[in-house]
Parts: C-alpha cells; sequence; structure tokens
C-alpha cells in the first residue's frame, strides 16, 4: 500500500478527490487522503477555518506541516490540488510577474509548478495547479450539466456556443471569462451549489474523458499512478 496525501484549494476539489480519485487510485493500491487549506481560525466554531488560496504561504505552510507531522513516513507523497485562476501573486508566492507573462498555458503552468516545487523542496511532492480552474472540468462536456439543470437547456447551449471547441484547459482565467464564471453566466444556480454540482458532473464526466480532454490532468494522474 502506498499513501497519497492531496491539499486541496476548497470544497469543490476536496469533494471531487473523495467521490472520484479515492475509488481510482484504490484500485491501484495508493490510499488518498485530502485536506482543504487552512486559512485562519473561525471564532465562531472554535476551529481552523478551511478553504481558499487567498495567501500563499498558508498552502506552503500545509503542505510542509502534513509533511513534518508524518515523519518520514514511507510510501507517502504529497501533491496539491489548486487553481491558476486568482492564484496569489503576494511577495511570498512563486508567481510573480516572470511567470504571469508567459503566453502559453502549458509552459507558463509548468514554470509555475517548478518553482512551487523548488519552495517546497521535498523529493516526494508533486505539485499540481489546474488550469484554469476546477470548471475546466465540467466544459469537457457541459451536456451532462443538464442532469441537475433539466430547465437549464438554453442556458447550457448558450453555454457551449461560448466555448466553441476549446480546449477547456486552455478557456482562461479572468473574472469575466474563467470557466466557472461563464457556466454561471448561463447557470446562475450554480454559483451557490459549486462544492455539490462540480464534482457530481465531473464524475458523470468520468475520469478517462476528463483525461481526454485535459492533457495537463492526464499528466498529473499519470504521474501520481506511477508513485
Amino acid at each position: 500500500m502506498k499513501y497519497l496525501n492531496i491539499i486541496a484549494e476548497g470544497s469543490t476539489e476536496e469533494n471531487f478527490v473523495n467521490e472520484v480519485l479515492v475509488g481510482h487510485f484504490a484500485a491501484l493500491g495508493i490510499y488518498v487522503s485530502v485536506r482543504k487549506i487552512t486559512t485562519g481560525w473561525d471564532k465562531h466554531s472554535n476551529k481552523p477555518a478551511k478553504g481558499g488560496l487567498r495567501q500563499y504561504s498558508k498552502f506552503r505552510d500545509d503542505v510542509t506541516r502534513w509533511i513534518h507531522s508524518d515523519n518520514g513516513r514511507p510510501d507517502t507523497w504529497y501533491t496539491s490540488f489548486i487553481d491558476l485562476y486568482a492564484f496569489p501573486t503576494g511577495k511570498d508566492s512563486p508567481y510573480q510577474a516572470d511567470i504571469q507573462d508567459i503566453r502559453d498555458p502549458y509552459s507558463k503552468i509548468a514554470t509555475l509548478e517548478a518553482a512551487i516545487s523548488q519552495d517546497i523542496n521535498h523529493h516526494r511532492f508533486i505539485p499540481y495547479v489546474q488550469l484554469h480552474e476546477f470548471e475546466a472540468f465540467l466544459l469537457v462536456d457541459p451536456d451532462r450539466l443538464s442532469g441537475l439543470y433539466p430547465d437549464g437547456i438554453t442556458g447550457i447551449n448558450k453555454l457551449k456556443a461560448d466555448i466553441g471547441n476549446t480546449n477547456p484547459e486552455e478557456i482562461n482565467g479572468s473574472p469575466q471569462t474563467a470557466p466557472s464564471k461563464r457556466i454561471i453566466r448561463h447557470l446562475p444556480q450554480y454559483a451557490n451549489q459549486k462544492a455539490q454540482v462540480g464534482p457530481l458532473i465531473a464524475e458523470d464526466i468520468g475520469v478517462t474523458a476528463l483525461r481526454a480532454k485535459c492533457p495537463h490532468f492526464d499528466d498529473w494522474i499519470g504521474r501520481l499512478e506511477k508513485i
């Protein structure tokens, strides 16, 4: 048995890991655990607040804390599941102007992941940054949205016309055109249902189809399958 620990950006990614990736990797003898990024302290519940990547240092601290808590446990790997969209650009972040200005999204993401890997500096940490955010998965097959939004066919058709034949991973990350923003524009109810609906639709599409249409995701899954 091997162990794979995933630091996820938020509830949507966490649910996708639990509902889709846990079973996928279990068949390969890889036991998956997932945690959301700790973002602070919830005074109401008196517990750590989790979800969202507002500061790179919060992400880095969570990764290194988990690595150190395992005390060098053998057969254990670590990875991330975070979005390029709205990735922190503060002074503590590796996502600075030299990387932001790279035009090709695959070159940009490879350079950013290499910088994160160098920063974390652990031989069993495999960084993954989603191009451009989780909802790229749903744009692999937008028709699947009709299963949960049967009255949204008109909006789904407009969404399909909006994205055309663009590679889902190349649908960019501006506040107006990011994958989630496009979906919400045509299916407004998705805005308050992302964490529940997103993983369900992605599960319905299936890992095989996601890998076929999302080469960066495919590369990540392939690397994890070989740990």
